[in-house]
This record gives C-alpha cells, sequence and structure tokens, in this order.
C-alpha cells in the first residue's frame, strides 16, 4: 500500500505553511518496491518523487549479480523490507541526503536565524553585526522564494551560490565590495550548515571574491561647494542631522558609534569627546578634539540640555534614552540626497573621508590628523593624501642652483 501523506495545515489561513506541508508530502510520495523477473533478468522496481524533476521516477535495483534463483529472491525480500522501512520515513533515492524529510532550506535558514539572535543576545556578536546578517538572509530568503525558487537544502549548491551572488552584483547593480560581503555570508551560513550536518561540504567552495586591487571604493569624496549645499539644506530642514554631519565630517565619529554616544561623553569646557572602549569600533577608548563651531551648534539646538545618561541620537535624531540603528542616518541621507540629487559615490560615510582629506589639504600635521581619525597608523592616514590630485604651490615656485 502507497503511504498516505495528510496535507493538512497546522493553522488556518497560512498560506506559506500550507505550501510547505504540500511540498513536503510530495518529496515524500512513492510507490512501493516489488520484486521483478522477465527477459532482462531480476530487479526491484520501485517509484519515487523527484524534486528537482518535479514528478514521479522509476528506480530499479538491478539484482543479476547474485546467483542462484532463490538467494536472488531471498536478497529481494530483505531488500523490499528494508526500502519500505525507508521510504515510509521519508527516504528519497533522489535526494543525497538520508534526513532529506527534514531539510527543508527554509527551515535551515529560519535555525541560522535563530542561532545568528542568539548571538546577538549572548553578546557574541555587535549589533551592526548581527543587522548585516539579519538583511543578508532577508535578501537569501526573498531570492529564494521569489526569484530563483528552490525548496530542499541539496538544491543550494555552489551553482545556486554562483547565481545569487550574480544576482547580487549584476541585477541588483551592486559594487563588488558589496558582492564579497555576500559571498563572505554565504561562507559563514555553509559552515554552519556543515557544522550542524545538514549538509555534508561547504556549496561555497571554489568561489573566489573579486580581487580588492580590481575595484575602487564605492564612494567617493564631496566637493567643498557640494558639502556646503548639504550643511545648508539641513541648517533649514533637519537641524539634528547636521550635527550628526558634523560629528562625522569634524570629528570622525563612525554611524555606529554616534547611536552609542551618551551626552555625559562630551567635555564642553576642554572641547573634547571621549570614545569607551564598549562604543568604539576597535574597543579602545580614545577623546578627539570637538570644534567650537560644532559644540555651540550642539548648544543651539538643545543636544546638550539633555541629561548625561540620554543618547546623543536617539528617536527623530534628538536626545533621548532609546538606542536607535544606524540605518535611520542612512534614510536621513538619502532625503538629502534626493533633495540635493547627489552622486549615489556620495554617501554619508564620505564626509569623514571629506573632512580627513580637507585636514590633509589644509597642510595640518599628519600626526594631529592621525589622532583625530584614531588612525592604527601615520601609514594609514597617509593614504588621503596620496591621491589628493593637486600639485604643490612650493614646488611650482621652486628656483633651484641648476
Amino acid at each position: 500500500m502507497r503511504k498516505k501523506i495528510s496535507t493538512a495545515p497546522k493553522s488556518k489561513g497560512n498560506s506559506e505553511q500550507i505550501e510547505r506541508n504540500n511540498n513536503v508530502a510530495q518529496v515524500l510520495q512513492y510507490k512501493p518496491p516489488v520484486y521483478c523477473e522477465n527477459g532482462a533478468g531480476a530487479y526491484i522496481d520501485f517509484k519515487a518523487y523527484d524534486p528537482v524533476k518535479g514528478a514521479m521516477r522509476r528506480k530499479t535495483i538491478k539484482l543479476n549479480h547474485i546467483n542462484g534463483i532463490k538467494a536472488r529472491r531471498d536478497y529481494a525480500r530483505e531488500s523490499i523490507k528494508r526500502l519500505n522501512h525507508q521510504l515510509s520515513n521519508g527516504w528519497n533515492p533522489w535526494v543525497m541526503n538520508d534526513t532529506s524529510d527534514l531539510n527543508l532550506f527554509e527551515d535551515a535558514l529560519t535555525r541560522y536565524e535563530t542561532h545568528v539572535e542568539k548571538m546577538l543576545s549572548n553578546g557574541y556578536f555587535r549589533k551592526e553585526t548581527y543587522n548585516g546578517y539579519k538583511s543578508n538572509i532577508k535578501v537569501l530568503r526573498e531570492y529564494a522564494a521569489k526569484k530563483n525558487r528552490i525548496y530542499y537544502l541539496f538544491q543550494f549548491d555552489r551553482k545556486y551560490c554562483v547565481d545569487f551572488l550574480d544576482y547580487i552584483f549584476i541585477d541588483r547593480n551592486n559594487g563588488a565590495q558589496t558582492r564579497n560581503n555576500y559571498l563572505n555570508f554565504l561562507r559563514v551560513f555553509s559552515g554552519f550548515l556543515v557544522e550542524k550536518g545538514l549538509l555534508k561540504t561547504k556549496p561555497t567552495e571554489g568561489i573566489a571574491p573579486i580581487n580588492r586591487r580590481l575595484y575602487t571604493k564605492e564612494r567617493e569624496c564631496i566637493p567643498p561647494e557640494v558639502v556646503g549645499k548639504i550643511a545648508k539644506y539641513c541648517m533649514d530642514r533637519d537641524p539634528h542631522f547636521l550635527f550628526a554631519c558634523y560629528l562625522l565630517y569634524y570629528c570622525f565619529i563612525r554611524p555606529v558609534e554616534m547611536t552609542r554616544l551618551l551626552i555625559k561623553h562630551f567635555n564642553i569646557q576642554s572641547c573634547t569627546l571621549t570614545i569607551p572602549g564598549s562604543c568604539s569600533k576597535n574597543k579602545m577608548t580614545q577623546t578627539v578634539t570637538i570644534p567650537k563651531k560644532v559644540l555651540l551648534y550642539g548648544i543651539s539646538i538643545g543636544v546638550f540640555s539633555a541629561p548625561g545618561t540620554d543618547h546623543v541620537f536617539s528617536i527623530g535624531l534628538k536626545p533621548g534614552k532609546e538606542e536607535i540603528d544606524t540605518k535611520l542616518f542612512r534614510d536621513h541621507w538619502a532625503k538629502v540626497r534626493k533633495a540635493l540629487r547627489l552622486k549615489p559615490q556620495w554617501k554619508f560615510y564620505s564626509l569623514k573621508d571629506t573632512g580627513i582629506t580637507e585636514m590633509c589639504d589644509n597642510n595640518m600635521a599628519s600626526i594631529a590628523v592621525r589622532d583625530q581619525a584614531r588612525h592604527s597608523s601615520l601609514a594609514i592616514t597617509d593614504i588621503y593624501t596620496r591621491h589628493r590630485a593637486k600639485a604643490n604651490k612650493d614646488i611650482i615656485d621652486m628656483d633651484g642652483s641648476l
């Protein structure tokens, strides 16, 4: 008798659950094995659902190599008993996994998502790392559900990973760095699947990142006249976002650090801002100088009137108790970019590059720029001076002995 599969959904009205239950029912379909003898010899014959072809497919196991009719029939009897047991417990000959009934791609993705959430709650992941992985998972889930549909984990192979990366790089028109970031995510996800015994090998093996020497940064420095327009626009329409722009442009405070800054980290008397190790990218407590222009502007919009334990940027980018996500800065920048028709390469983080470059152009001591930018060495600071396509006036006016 063919096994009867119930496809009733666990909860009514849940179309996704109904679809998943139907897909599981499909892959578990089979026609029980039988022993056959004819002119072609002896063999065991049965059918099972092939999820790749989307139809029932015949499977035969030849027994001609077993000498003697009785021995052959005895072997067939035991084999059919074993096959019936395997098939009734979810085994599928077309899926190269003995746990195929459990290995739905969505189940594996959800399990990894739970792992990521646990890593955040236990303090192993920073919030920005968690947000990055959650975004990667969301895009992969949408791709698997709509663009290149798969149901089973065995379909998540090397070709699928390559196609997904092409989708990120070509169809979504992202840069090489973004494509490489998604490759890193796929590698981590694949490693998780292997570690949990859901896959035997990583499907990302042999997929190479785009060489860093073949691409440049996906952001550019912003010309001074454009920076001026941004400041005027924000002064009139988004004053608290302008304070964030000031901190990035003059003090090189990273967006993720801004989300963690408290009012008490500022010292108005000494014109300094101390970024605690718990807030900074390098986990080091460091102090930078705050220009009077920035402090006076913060005072004028009431930033320093808030309690010392408040976040500098909270709801609406105003001081408050709740810590925000860095996405809020990008959302405000998107409005500025649209209003002023800024180039896509001029990103919010470009203000930091622009501020450092302007300091170098103004012949400020490299060591001062290094300390303000919190670079680990002067070599990093020097990068901003090497790429200035600007002639040196002293050399132009030089009149030597020759």
